[in-house]
């Protein structure tokens, strides 16, 4: 025993020895290590390192579709990341905490995420993408005003951009209005635009929120956004006169009247477009069974359950008896809308079922390890909860993505179209020859010859005498 001991400290003394003085002290990995995004843009921490790594990613994807709606690059120096903190445990009626300020002509920004929210809380996708164009509007700010919180961008603008990201719910808001529309009582713009600060959750003021900022906002329209960062960097009111004398879309109009001629056109174009596209036939049918009522798909729905949910909100109330039936019924819903879908859009179907399938699937329960376990080769369950809502997430993604990208090759498509339908030019719209590649002495010609048609057909006014 004597010698086990001294053998134990003489390699613990040679294990200090090779320590070089002032070098610390390597620490295991726990499998919960912080995360960057592969663009060095966000750095997430609190959750295990995959999950770390799969918010990361859906956070750099949320910043490169603003980069793409706002037709600028986001701004900031290399390496300067946006911290991210998700909390281990949490209050289920806690909000995301939003951080920024300035130091030292420096501008810094932090996220703090309860964990019941974890990585599909819409709440923290319209955070994070507040913080990213207050980054944005940071740039304008000059150097004596870098003090203090820094700029905010009105919520009614970032909550509608984040929202115009995402397939899913650009389709539901859209559906939400047109219903709205169909009753008689859509919202003014006048009070979508003063919402400076919007509440948690999913309200009907979000919907119109994303409808505004397609409306007034262009998308990729860099001269309107850049005014409107100038604004905000600078201190600016984003009001009604501000939006009037800034929006393409309200130049001379009545802000209400071309408001809801917008609003009406769009739930218009949609139908016209779904009435002759057996794509988008089946895309609104998809929609339906992602904005569900649970109690006209199963029983013993809770009393605490909403009249309505969405399909990524199952992922909450996971691992419940009801869950599971109205979850197989939403499979068979969308795996029935594969027949006579094209192509394009049986990914996204399949995308969608395999995740309500995953969903019927709850880990298998633990046993001691005396007793094993009953064998289910036919079902692949995940070992525990947080690999079960790791891979949910990542099932939600993945048809979101492929959503977004149908939605996509849908537009391409159209504007082909479009150019085909478009009136061909008259003799009146042919240009002249100096927009061609001619030779100056042609040109002079053209401009005399013009100038001579012109003298003739312009009469002579009578001599006067004096």
């Amino acid at each position: 025993m004597r010698f086990v001991r001294a053998s134990l400290g003489v390699l613990l003394g040679m294990a200090i020895t090779s320590i070089a003085p002032g070098q610390d002290l390597p620490v295991p990995r726990s499998g919960r290590s912080p995360v960057s995004s592969a663009d060095r843009r966000f750095r997430v921490s609190g959750m295990t390192s995959a999950e770390n790594l799969v918010l990361a990613g859906k956070l750099s994807e949320l910043a490169g579709r603003i980069e793409s709606l706002t037709g600028m690059p986001l701004p900031g120096a290399p390496g300067r990341m946006l911290g991210v903190m998700v909390q281990s445990a949490s209050s289920a009626d806690q909000e995301v905490l939003k951080m920024q300020g300035w130091d030292d002509g420096r501008f810094y920004q932090r996220l703090v995420v309860p964990g019941s929210l974890r990585l599909d809380g819409e709440d923290l996708l319209e955070a994070a993408g507040w913080l990213v164009l207050n980054r944005y509007a940071a740039e304008y700010t000059p150097a004596a005003q870098r003090a203090g919180m820094g700029p905010g961008v009105p919520e009614w603008i970032s909550v509608g951009l984040v929202q115009n990201t995402q397939a899913a719910l650009r389709s539901r808001n859209r559906d939400w209005i047109a219903r709205e529309l169909a009753d008689g009582r859509p919202m003014p713009l006048a009070t979508v635009i003063k919402q400076e600060v919007l509440p948690p959750g999913r309200w009907r003021e979000k919907a119109y929120a994303a409808a505004a900022v397609e409306f007034l906002l262009p998308d990729g329209d860099l001269n309107t956004w850049a005014r409107l960062f100038k604004a905000v960097g600078t201190r600016q009111a984003i009001d009604a006169a501000w939006l009037r004398n800034t929006s393409p879309a309200l130049r001379d109009r009545h802000p209400e009247e071309a408001w809801r001629t917008f609003l009406l056109a769009s739930a218009r174009s949609r139908s016209v477009e779904a009435w002759s596209d057996r794509g988008l036939q089946i895309e609104d049918q998809l929609l339906d069974g992602l904005n569900f009522r649970p109690r006209d798909l199963g029983s013993d729905i809770p009393a605490d359950v909403p009249r309505e949910l969405f399909a990524r909100d199952l992922i909450e109330y996971r691992g419940q008896p009801w869950t599971l039936a109205v979850a197989a019924a939403l499979s068979l819903q969308v795996q029935s809308l594969k027949l006579g879908a094209p192509p394009v859009l049986q990914g996204v179907l399949a995308s969608y079922a395999s995740f309500f399938d995953h969903l019927t699937v709850p880990p298998a329960e633990k046993t001691p390890w005396w007793k094993p376990g009953k064998k289910e080769p036919a079902q692949n369950r995940p070992p525990d909860d947080v690999t079960w809502v790791l891979a949910l997430n990542q099932l939600w993604l993945r048809a979101e993505r492929a959503h977004q990208e149908f939605l996509e090759h849908h537009q391409a498509r159209k504007r082909y179209v479009d150019a085909y339908d478009a009136p061909a030019s008259s003799a009146f719209d042919e240009p002249g020859p100096e927009d061609q590649a001619l030779p100056r002495t042609r040109i002079h010609r053209y401009v005399d010859r013009v100038d001579e048609q012109h003298r003739r057909a312009v009469p002579r006014e009578p001599a006067t005498t004096p």
